[in-house]
């Protein structure tokens, strides 16, 4: 028992059971897995509204673009706390976020064009269209986040 006590002694003085060293830990990864990491937590954000409003009889392209920015907010609040480093930008909060939210309608564009392709055309459900729209918005939305969006001068 007092092992157990000495041990999480040592773990609090040491800050690895603090929400401080975890955000730091969450820092020394990769930028594109703590980009992966947000992009997910947002995407369910994404999903829930795009499969509430599906299943509320709404049209797979037209509940696609109502769930996006649903997940852009929260997205935004993320990475620029987690994945990018924008203390050394010289970029207003705002015009930043203007830039995050211009690059998220590219990924809008993306998703609403594979989701109707994908249903429309050649006839996929709802669910396998929206996860195809997925990885290629993904891609195309975090090149333009790191190369303009978030890129060092």
């Amino acid at each position: 028992m007092t092992a157990l006590v000495a041990l999480l002694r040592e773990a609090h003085e040491r800050r690895i059971l603090t929400g401080l060293d975890l955000r730091l830990r969450i820092r020394r990864l990769p930028q594109i897995s703590r980009y992966a990491v947000v992009s997910m937590l947002a995407l369910s954000v994404d999903y829930t509204a795009y499969l509430m409003l599906v299943a509320a009889g709404m049209k797979p392209t037209l509940a696609a673009v109502f769930g996006y920015p649903m997940g852009l907010v929260l997205h935004f609040a993320l990475s620029t706390t987690f994945v990018f480093d924008i203390s050394a930008l010289n970029k207003a909060r705002i015009r930043l976020f203007g830039e995050f939210a211009l690059s998220g309608l590219a990924g809008l564009a993306a998703t609403t064009l594979v989701v109707a392709v994908a249903t429309e055309v050649a006839g996929l459900q709802a669910l396998p269209a929206k996860i195809m729209a997925t990885g290629v918005s993904f891609m195309i939305v975090y090149t333009l986040r790191r190369c303009v969006v978030f890129a060092q001068a």
